[in-house]
C-alpha cells in the first residue's frame, strides 16, 4: 500500500509552531498569576501595616501626657511577621501643640528606605 504525497496529519514543522504557540501563551498566563499574587501580598502587607499603625497612634493618644521630642523605634510581631515603626515628634510654632509622625516599616525590614506608610498627628496639651 502507497501512501500520498498529501497524507493527512500535521507535520513536524506543524507541530512545533503549535507547541511554540501553546508555550508562549502559558508563559503570559504565569506572569499574570505571578503578578496577581505580587498584588495581593502587598494589599495583605499595606492591610497590616495600617492595624499596626492604627495601635501605634492609639497608644500614643492614651497617654495623657504629650510625647517627648525625637526618634522613637521599636517593633510589634502581627501574624507572625515583626513589623518596625518609628514615630518622630517635633514641636510646632503652638508650644502646646506636637506634631507626631508615625511610620511603619515593611516587614522584617532593616532599611529605613522601606517605608510601608506614614500618618502624621497632631496632640494637643489641653492643661
Amino acid at each position: 500500500m502507497r501512501i500520498g504525497f498529501y497524507a493527512k496529519g500535521f507535520t513536524l514543522i506543524e507541530v512545533m509552531i503549535a507547541l511554540s504557540v501553546v508555550a508562549i501563551g502559558l508563559m503570559a498566563t504565569l506572569k499574570a498569576v505571578n503578578e496577581e499574587v505580587s498584588g495581593a501580598n502587598l494589599t495583605r502587607n499595606k492591610m497590616i501595616a495600617l492595624w499596626v499603625l492604627e495601635n501605634k497612634v492609639a497608644e500614643i493618644r492614651l497617654n495623657p501626657l504629650l510625647p517627648n521630642t525625637g526618634i522613637n523605634e521599636g517593633q510589634q510581631t502581627l501574624f507572625n511577621q515583626t513589623w518596625q515603626w518609628q514615630t518622630n515628634t517635633t514641636n510646632t510654632a503652638n508650644t502646646k501643640i506636637r506634631k507626631v509622625e508615625v511610620s511603619i516599616l515593611q516587614p522584617n525590614s532593616k532599611d529605613k528606605k522601606d517605608t510601608l506608610l506614614t500618618q502624621s498627628i497632631y496632640l494637643g496639651d489641653l492643661r
